[in-house]
């Protein structure tokens, strides 16, 4: 399985553009991977030590931001693409950019302080949130230069800097939860985390590439990115809710309670996801490449990344069923009991995760963002259909239920389009014929 992977890796490592790319890479996924671990770790000390309800309190305030604050104009994708294809207009690029992700910002405070007025109905939760949406005014910085680093393969200072910004957000969480500090105390360290990433950002920038204030605004630039943004807006804010809808609906008909004690089976579940991720930007170089050459090398390839993402998640799935009462007990102790068996529903939902993930970067290699769009709208349909419905018939158990639906199925309907045939035909001799 890994043979023309070792093969690709040997044949492209005499140049100097792959060198560059694939440490690059390694920078990237070694930085996602710490800060992933470390976050995990802190959220455990976090879910132990503030009990189940404080601790659903926070990651529903968390996720009703993070929906309710969803950016209106999202151009990551095309701000990256411009960096790579346009490198004489960095500057002009890059100030445009800014301007765009101030607007979201603002309209992220707006939006999320406005909606939990009128659907929250809490004057408590009103204020954590708008407390908690503030973090958006320092992700522009990062939003912006990040891409820049991106593009230019400099990823290295920008992964350093993210390592020591995610040791002191662990220092800091830590140290609030100690104390015993308010709620709110804690949600503003989420902000304070954004602000020194800001600050590290703009440092390296300035440091290695140029100031920052020599940023140009260009309204052709401006209005480029707004026009050719909606498929990549309607996508973000599909994925967004169908990730975090489960939460807004647990807390609003079941209570903060709920919230946290299933958040416990979505984090541990979430750590995995590092996995298809990691696999799909070794391996899709290799196989992508063997398409423009051979198609029946590229379907063997392909076959065999997928084949080794869905034996791989099934085995996860079944050693976490079977470890659960273990794993829930032992790192979140006995107030969480009631996880046991939510991890044990919500965990078959990363088999759809790691196909969806290969599937996604697929779409994306051949430009086929409008498949992509179509991919998440189902499941964010799925997810707000199935939980408004499962729910009050199962109760939290229906959330998990609902999420193994809201993965699996838009995966299903995707690989039954027509212009996908060679895709479902790789998937389907991957599950049934993975030796041959």
């Amino acid at each position: 399985m890994h043979i023309f992977f070792w093969d690709y890796i040997k044949e492209k490592w005499a140049y100097a553009g792959f060198q560059k790319y694939f440490r690059n890479m390694g920078w990237m996924f070694a930085g996602k991977i710490f800060t992933l671990i470390l976050s995990f770790f802190v959220s455990i000390y976090m879910a132990r030590n503030l009990g189940v309800e404080n601790f659903g309190t926070l990651n529903f305030v968390i996720s009703f931001a993070s929906i309710a604050g969803i950016s209106i104009f999202t151009i990551n994708s095309i701000l990256l693409r411009k960096l790579n294809h346009e490198p004489e207009n960095t500057e002009k690029i890059l100030g445009s950019a800014f301007i765009i992700n101030i607007i979201n910002a603002l309209l992220t405070i707006i939006t999320a302080t406005v909606a939990s007025l009128i659907f929250a109905n809490n004057q408590t939760t009103t204020i954590l949130v708008f407390s908690f949406s503030t973090f958006a005014i320092f992700q522009t910085f990062s939003g912006t230069i990040d891409p820049y680093f991106q593009a230019h393969a400099k990823i290295k200072k920008v992964t350093q800097a993210n390592i020591i910004t995610s040791i002191i957000s662990a220092i800091v969480k830590i140290g609030l939860i100690s104390f015993n500090v308010n709620i709110i105390y804690l949600l503003l360290s989420y902000v304070f985390d954004h602000f020194i990433a800001a600050i590290s950002y703009i440092y390296i920038y300035q440091k290695y590439i140029g100031k920052i204030f020599n940023w140009k605004i260009d309204k052709n630039t401006i209005k480029n990115f707004i026009v050719n943004s909606w498929p990549f807006t309607i996508s973000a804010i599909a994925t967004s809710i169908y990730i975090r809808a489960d939460q807004i609906f647990l807390k609003l008909l079941l209570g903060s309670k709920a919230v946290g004690s299933y958040v416990v089976a979505v984090r541990f579940s979430e750590v995995w996801f590092i996995i298809p991720a990691v696999i799909c930007a070794s391996l899709l170089p290799a196989i992508l490449n063997a398409q423009k050459t051979n198609q029946e090398i590229f379907f063997f390839r392909s076959k065999k990344m997928y084949s080794l993402l869905f034996y791989s998640s099934l085995l996860i799935c079944a050693f976490i069923f079977i470890s659960a009462p273990f794993i829930i007990k032992t790192l979140y102790g006995t107030d969480y009991i009631q996880s046991i068996s939510l991890l044990r529903i919500y965990v078959w939902s990363i088999i759809g995760v790691f196909i969806s993930t290969a599937l996604q970067q697929f779409l994306l290699a051949q430009n086929k963002f409008k498949t992509i769009l179509l991919l998440n709208v189902i499941g964010m349909t799925l997810s707000l259909i199935l939980n408004s419905l499962f729910i009050p018939i199962w109760g939290i158990k229906g959330a998990a239920i609902t999420n193994i639906f809201a993965y699996t199925l838009p995966v299903i309907v995707i690989l039954s389009l027509k212009d996908m045939k060679d895709q479902k035909l790789s998937f389907i001799s991957a599950v049934f014929k993975p030796f041959s």
